[in-house]
């Protein structure tokens, strides 16, 4: 039985469209419909029922789904495994959040060019529901964001947590000591963008009463921590990107009361046998993630166990 058939089955069964399914293993959807008819005289059973807009699993199709995805994921996973790193060739696309871009991307990239020589990279940057609806939409082969994220054939790596802190500059003049929600109503806030988890957690430390007088400026965390620097508003960051703000006294942490979640990062990336490749990046992020938390304070930054 051809393995490349099977996965094409499982992508089927889970996209419910030869066209989506064709889209998503680039190929087209005569060489889709011929996988699956094959299978089909293959088994002797007949594993969907065709329809005018979509394709449904016979009951056949249905008996077959769970043992047909172990398969095709411990193929995946075989294949991870014994593929030698320096014969890998290939390009992937990688979309990355500003806290990993700010704190261990770099050692990423190193990491990656010692152990798989033949990869390139492109890198994107966006907010993590963003990349979400990318990696789901193949626009990227690999995530790395806060998750972690549902969809089909989706694994999710746990790779660390960041502390959050509200910061300012001394321009401001802001109080030692401890510092109440509602005094933070008359300085400017600055968040993350509108769409993304550390601006909800920031939106929700305040009182449903309050939130309509706050002043709020969302943009990307380079532009939040220069705002941040000049004075022009109170932000809420990821403490460790900006350790060099903080030891040089650019940036101050506040004292607030009502303190802010850490923010969990996750690789995400859609398993496919014929790409190992997403599989063993992923892996590869979580030991640099994991690398740079053990040298980094553990208030400010740790793993986050499978």
């Amino acid at each position: 039985m051809n393995l490349r058939f099977l996965e094409t089955f499982v992508w089927v069964a889970r996209l419910k469209s030869f066209s989506a399914t064709a889209e998503k293993l680039n190929t087209t959807q005569a060489a889709i419909s011929h996988r699956i008819a094959t299978l089909e005289r293959e088994l002797g059973v007949r594993l969907f029922e065709r329809g005018t807009h979509d394709v449904r699993l016979t009951l056949q199709g249905v008996n077959a789904l769970d043992q047909a995805e172990h398969i095709v994921h411990s193929t995946a996973d075989f294949c991870r495994r014994l593929s030698d790193p320096k014969a890998i060739r290939s390009t992937v696309r990688i979309g990355i959040i500003d806290t990993i871009a700010f704190s261990w991307l770099p050692q990423l990239i190193n990491r990656l060019n010692r152990t798989y020589p033949q990869i390139a990279l492109e890198l994107s940057n966006d907010t993590s529901l963003a990349l979400a609806e990318d990696m789901l939409a193949s626009r990227i082969d690999l995530g790395l964001l806060m998750g972690p994220v549902e969809g089909p054939a989706v694994v999710t790596v746990n790779l660390c947590s960041f502390a959050c802190a509200w910061v300012a500059s001394p321009k401001l003049g802001m109080p030692a000591g401890p510092i109440e929600i509602s005094d933070l109503i008359k300085y400017p806030l600055l968040s993350f963008p509108r769409n993304s988890k550390p601006y909800k957690a920031m939106i929700d430390s305040f009182p449903n009463f309050m939130k309509e007088d706050l002043c709020v400026y969302t943009a990307f965390l380079a532009t939040l921590i220069r705002l941040a620097s000049d004075g022009l508003g109170v932000a809420t960051l990821p403490v460790a990107t900006i350790a060099r703000e903080i030891a040089d006294g650019t940036l101050i942490l506040l004292n607030v009361r009502q303190t802010l979640p850490p923010l969990a990062c996750h690789a995400v990336y859609q398993d496919l046998i014929s790409e190992p490749q997403r599989g063993l990046l992923a892996e590869l992020a979580r030991d640099t993630a994991i690398e740079y938390c053990r040298a980094t304070d553990p208030l400010i930054a740790w793993p986050v166990s499978s």
